[in-house]
């Protein structure tokens, strides 16, 4: 198959590993501004959530279906705009400089929140310092994917292939530092494989390239692979965690085949920092409310997507975990490269 805009692993990366410069995750720093008198009108005009990538992809299915629920509970609306490129900066960026009033939100993902301050050089936010969490959206797998052509049916018949022919074989991603990608990187530190980064700029062009067969294989979320997995377009190798899924029976776990190999996204809501902790409290309760109703739960399900919630301030304890727990993993991968 041919490849389409390769891209090894960014230099930026190395340099940005062996520089010193580390992201502090400042938990504090991600809940927002005490606010004594919280306005009792909010929300007063629409609001408007931030999706970082291209339409179609999980984290826009997913900010639609959230915004449909706040939009219900707060009684305005909630419109979702597409602010796609630089690995999801351009949407952050946007919520970062934002007024820190509760009117633009960032349906934020590992990428621009966790893993980008490692990766790209001259950061126009820190993830740490420029937002305050509001909601813990949902828990979402990721699953390794292949072009039925390619033949390949499982992450063993890959591996083997891989090692047959190393750097023959390319892998799409939603893009640089996107789980997606990072599913890769991990599999390569973990098997020794050399197969090529296609990086793209979100889930619906990975898919469409992958289907129509000018990349090989992909990383993606299960919400964005699952009806095409069902169809038979896409073949599923292996959940990219330590647990196979009830929604794509037969599908194994890749720790089956690389112990220890996990690779999960995360989809929150944050604001700009200095948002009121009314106001961020008070979106964090419009969804917990929806997601708590059954109907709500069945659609998270179909999508193979958990859903969360919780307080701010759990989300500020989880954000700050993940910006370690994915700094230490980069700066292995650079080490052992």
């Amino acid at each position: 198959m041919q490849h389409t805009r390769p891209s090894p692993l960014p230099r930026q990366l190395r340099r940005r590993l062996t520089s010193g410069i580390a992201l502090v995750p400042v938990a504090a720093a991600l809940l927002g501004a005490p606010l004594a008198h919280a306005d009792a009108n909010w929300p007063g005009k629409p609001i408007e959530i931030i999706v970082p990538f291209g339409p179609g992809g999980t984290t826009d299915v997913l900010a639609r279906l959230v915004a449909e629920g706040i939009s219900r509970e707060l009684q305005q609306p909630v419109v979702v705009q597409n602010k796609p490129g630089a690995g999801a900066n351009i949407g952050a960026t946007e919520v970062a400089r934002a007024a820190p009033d509760g009117y633009t939100l960032l349906m934020g993902t590992p990428g621009p929140l966790a893993i980008n301050p490692y990766i790209y050089d001259n950061m126009a936010f820190d993830p740490a310092k420029d937002f305050a969490a509001v909601s813990y959206v949902a828990d979402v797998p990721n699953v390794m994917l292949a072009n039925p052509g390619t033949n390949i049916k499982n992450l063993e018949e890959l591996i083997e292939q891989a090692k047959a022919r190393p750097g023959k074989l390319n892998w799409g991603s939603p893009g640089i530092g996107s789980t997606g990608h990072l599913q890769l990187e991990l599999l390569k530190q973990m098997t020794g494989v050399d197969i090529v980064h296609v990086p793209y700029k979100g889930s619906a062009a990975v898919t469409n390239d992958l289907i129509a067969g000018h990349i090989d294989l992909a990383g993606d979320n299960v919400p964005t692979a699952l009806a095409n997995i069902r169809a038979g377009k896409v073949t599923a190798l292996a959940i990219a965690g330590e647990e196979s899924l009830e929604v794509l029976p037969g599908v194994p776990a890749a720790s089956e085949t690389a112990p220890g190999y996990r690779m999960p996204s995360w989809f929150v809501l944050v604001a700009p920092a200095g948002t009121p902790v009314a106001i961020t409290e008070k979106i964090a309760k419009a969804v917990d409310n929806f997601e708590k109703q059954p109907e709500t739960i069945e659609k998270f399900r179909a999508l193979g997507a958990v859903p969360v919630g919780g307080p701010p301030d759990t989300l500020a304890k989880h954000l700050s975990s993940e910006q370690e727990r994915f700094g230490n993993l980069l700066k292995q991968m650079e080490t052992e490269k």
